[in-house]
């Protein structure tokens, strides 16, 4: 290996077992595929603890873990900060989204927006925002797949690269094509064991050097830590927030991760998964809490990781500080527990590739054949659904191998303000505004993703910065990131465009709210979803498209 601090074979080795053992978990899920229900959302049978597990592993990306530890080393106080913004986060899920969604009944997006303005409309925006975000969203997951091939598995041929990416890719078509939702909320079970565990491990031993005294701790960090050229200590403000864009780009790094990341449509789908919004509220709940000990157990490594080694032992540097990690563990527990290390950073990458996947499969599919009005077939729709799968998942592949070589690094951040701004002002409206309709659903969708798009190509995310897509070229001068200024744009775009138009469907509006505090519609009955009503007149809440003359 490249880093020389892990024995490629027994990452390997450790990556074949979980391998089968995702297999045989998967192929255990495929007995219970046999409609679009369970495929999609998986029955709404699963339990409250699972779908917490599951919640919290589709949160943790191979940054969240890796490149979040190593910003810590580097970073300090700044870091931790910037990490605090990505657990209140989940404020948003617990608070505003996950009883209300589940009680709606829906299987995506467009389900919800059918609630209240024309089916048309609804369908083809969740089709068209789910699908752009999976592709922005997949492709920076395959970068990432990329990475833990070079620094984990010391595979440094682009070629190697190349394959094993396509290799997670194709591991995550077969666990979503096997197992749909159930299968996919079992991998990301056993990736959120495997995180917790290891995470446990190397913050117990790391604490236990210094016998539990954080204060002692810390002031190894600071005293052995990397020089800053402009001299910030490592435990003051400064080392990120006082170089850089300034103020105002650092405020918009920390807002973008506290809008955003609630708002992903593969985060979503999981509300829909359990069997009350209760459960879906607890599971939000625990899911929180676990992602906020994650971020404490990653702050007590990134300061360990300096104490112990020191800062100019570890990645000392941006571009090399997700190898801060392994090195810690490394030094904790040689190869073996590298090689653990490395195996789980592979579960990390083809969890998320499952997850993504079978959230842009459930609205393709869904929102399709609402658009088409096609009449209810269960067992052609989830033939439907598997072809999709294959579909877009070798899409993906091909896509994301190809691009492997750019600097694509930026899509992440651009991928999660384009979530915040199309998807988070348009939902809110929906589940909030008795005045929404049809017009403000497009101004603020479209105009959320046209707002973002051309904010960020004028940003440092596409040019004129070392991390941009083209960092040769520079007409950047937007000094912030597009969801700063596209979030509260779209927000209004989504007032302007409904109060442009007379439509109104206070009857959609009851119906959703009346479902959104019970469970129940207007008449008293549980578990419906949304209607498919007719071109782009406003749906009548109450049947799904499987109920559809």
């Amino acid at each position: 290996m490249t880093n020389g601090f892990a024995a490629p074979a027994i990452a390997f080795t450790f990556s074949a077992v979980l391998v089968l053992l995702l297999l045989g978990v998967v192929l255990a899920a495929r007995r219970t595929q046999n409609s679009p229900s369970e495929f999609y959302v998986a029955g709404r049978s699963v339990g409250t603890g699972q779908n917490a597990l599951a919640l919290f592993a589709g949160f943790i990306l191979f940054s969240t873990l890796f490149t979040m530890t190593g910003h810590v080393s580097l970073n300090g106080l700044d870091a931790f900060l910037f990490s605090a913004a990505f657990a209140m986060s989940w404020l948003i899920a617990l608070l505003i989204f996950a009883s209300p969604l589940r009680n709606v009944g829906g299987q995506t997006i467009g389900d919800v927006f059918a609630l209240r303005v024309g089916e048309r409309t609804a369908r083809t925006a969740s089709i068209v925002v789910t699908l752009l975000l999976f592709t922005t969203y997949t492709i920076a997951m395959m970068e990432a797949g990329g990475i833990t091939a070079r620094v984990l598995f010391g595979v440094d041929s682009n070629a190697g690269r190349a394959a094993m990416v396509a290799g997670m890719g194709v591991l995550a078509i077969l666990f979503v094509f096997m197992g749909g939702m159930r299968g996919t909320t079992r991998v990301l079970v056993v990736k959120a064991v495997l995180i917790i565990g290891i995470l446990a491990v190397l913050t117990v031993v790391v604490l236990m050097k210094y016998r539990f005294n954080l204060s002692q701790l810390l002031g190894d960090a600071q005293a052995r830590m990397a020089p800053h050229p402009a001299g910030f200590d490592l435990l003051g403000p400064g080392r990120e927030f006082g170089e850089g864009p300034g103020p105002l780009g650092h405020v918009s790094k920390l807002f973008v991760a506290f809008v955003g990341h609630a708002a992903l449509p593969y985060m979503f789908i999981r509300h829909f998964t359990v069997s009350s919004g209760r459960e879906a509220r607890r599971s939000t709940g625990w899911a929180g809490m676990m992602i906020v000990a994650f971020y404490l157990c990653v702050a007590v490594l990134g300061f360990g990781a300096v104490a112990l080694l020191g800062g100019q032992n570890i990645g000392a540097a941006p571009p090399t500080r997700d190898t801060t990690l392994p090195i810690l563990a490394n030094s904790i527990g040689g190869p073996w527990l590298v090689g653990l290390v490395g195996a789980t950073a592979l579960v990390v990458v083809v969890g998320m590739l499952a997850a993504l996947l079978i959230s842009a499969v459930t609205s393709l599919t869904r929102d399709v054949r609402a658009l088409r009005q096609e009449r209810p077939d269960p067992a052609e729709e989830l033939r439907a659904a598997r072809v999709n799968t294959v579909m877009l998942g070798v899409a993906a592949i091909v896509v994301g191998t190809v691009l492997l070589q750019a600097n694509i690094h930026a899509l992440l951040p651009m991928t999660i303000s384009f979530a915040g701004a199309s998807i988070l002002p348009a939902m809110v409206y929906t589940l909030f505004w008795k005045r929404f309709n049809t017009a403000g659903l497009r101004w603020s969708v479209y105009g959320g993703i046209v707002v973002t798009a051309i904010l960020a190509m004028f940003s440092g995310l596409v040019t004129g910065s070392p991390i941009a897509i083209f960092p040769n070229i520079n007409i950047a001068f937007v000094t912030f990131d597009p969801a700063l200024a596209s979030v509260p744009i779209t927000f209004l775009l989504g007032y302007l465009g409904t109060i442009s138009s007379r439509e109104r469907n206070d009857a959609g509006f009851a119906e959703l709210q009346v479902r959104a505090l019970t469970g129940a519609d207007a008449s008293g009955t549980q578990e419906r979803s949304a209607v498919p009503g007719r071109g782009d007149t406003p749906a009548r809440a109450g049947r799904t498209p499987s109920e559809a003359p």
